[in-house]
């Protein structure tokens, strides 16, 4: 697999920063790694796209080889920001669905801070409001993921990721149930809070390299124009897109940006799947194999997360710009194969299966089949 970086191209001057994707996670590639104070730095970088095209985008940058970062607190605790603009124009920061995280205004060369309390656990879009929506499809966004106090452990000890004051009876019976041998369906191990295996990330997003070259050259842009104007070319996940997205021959399937799409496990090993859309189009993300339980989902307008009362299994979510939906993978034997036949003796390990997007812009960009668009796939590696 080639992988893609980003030449910084800033005030600061120019080295590389990064591997394959705008997503980077810090720490232990297998544990998550919480924080609560935040250095970022707004700086303009080339990304290469997956036919080799250079497109000028904006970055927020955690250190030189951060971009777009991953973002992870614990709830409840006080969260500190700094966030220095070394690009031309003006900027702002927010966290989507926290009011009080909001930096209005950051002139050019300039640094702000702000400091707030992590709210309930659950899946949050950070970006730059400045001159909405503009320079968030520039690329001024990121994911903050707020981790569970205790595991969010249920009365039972199940893990969880939300807040127990948020947690419902339906919640409660869904984690119970995962990786009780009792259990007639759910067989193996249930969901572990804190294991990036069980966890993946994807942070939707849509590039159109004219709107970006337009900005790059310095013309002025009027944002009220953008999303009647607004024609993509490129589809990504994390970044990524087509064959980039998921990792192939001899790579580890947990490791780099792709291992941090890619689902992968033993039956009975459920994963949560952060599904985000920072972009102006909509996706419908479609998934093979297994049925997925949608845990929360989010108000595009207000930010604020909704826990499901009512947890309905899908193969299709749709998930608007803007949005953070929840779902969970239960890795279960996939319902179309008899039990008799289960675990298959000719068909070896692992099982693979596709997840693609059914919006049709991002099945056709690029010719077709998907070569610049949304798609990985999830992989079984063997029975419970």
């Amino acid at each position: 697999m080639k992988r893609r970086s980003f030449l910084k191209i800033g005030a600061a001057g120019s080295f590389l920063a990064g591997s394959a994707g705008l997503v980077a996670s810090r720490g232990n590639a297998m544990s998550t790694d919480t924080d609560d104070e935040f250095e970022l730095t707004i700086a303009p970088a080339n990304a290469e796209m997956i036919d080799g095209t250079n497109v000028w985008t904006l970055q927020y940058f955690r250190g030189p080889d951060e971009a777009s970062p991953e973002l992870r607190v614990r709830e409840g605790e006080e969260v500190h920001f700094t966030v220095t603009n070394n690009d031309t124009q003006p900027h702002a920061f927010v966290v989507h669905g926290i009011p009080e995280s909001r930096i209005r205004y950051i002139p050019s060369g300039g640094t702000r801070r702000v400091s707030f309390v992590a709210p309930i656990a659950g899946t949050y879009i950070y970006y730059d409001p400045y001159r909405e929506p503009l320079n968030r499809v520039l690329g001024l966004h990121g994911a903050f993921i707020v981790e569970a106090d205790d595991k969010g452990r249920t009365p039972n000890g199940s893990e969880t990721p939300y807040s127990v004051s948020q947690h419902n009876p339906q919640m409660r019976a869904l984690f119970d149930a995962l990786g009780e041998n009792r259990h007639q369906r759910f067989k193996g191990d249930g969901w572990r809070s804190g294991d990036l295996r069980r966890e993946k990330l994807w942070l939707l997003t849509q590039i159109d390299p004219v709107l970006n070259e337009r900005v790059a050259s310095g013309e002025n842009v009027r944002p009220w124009t953008v999303i009647d104007e607004f024609l993509p070319r490129y589809f990504t996940i994390n970044g990524l897109s087509g064959f980039d997205t998921a990792s192939h021959g001899d790579e580890d399937p947990h490791e780099g940006p792709a291992g941090r799409i890619e689902p992968s496990g033993r039956e009975g090993e459920p994963c949560l799947l952060r599904c985000l859309n920072a972009g102006l189009a909509n996706h419908a993300m479609h998934i093979h194999g297994n049925h997925c339980m949608e845990l929360t989902e989010s108000d595009p307008a207000t930010g604020q997360i909704k826990h499901s009362a009512n947890i309905y299994e899908h193969d299709t979510w749709f998930l608007r710009p803007m949005q953070t939906i929840d779902m969970l993978l239960p890795f279960e034997k996939p319902p179309d194969i008899p039990d008799d036949a289960w675990p298959p003796a000719e068909e070896p390990f692992p099982m693979r299966f596709v997840m693609h997007c059914h919006f049709e812009l991002s099945q056709s960009a690029g010719g077709g089949n998907y070569p610049q668009g949304a798609v990985t796939h999830w992989q079984m590696t063997g029975p419970a």
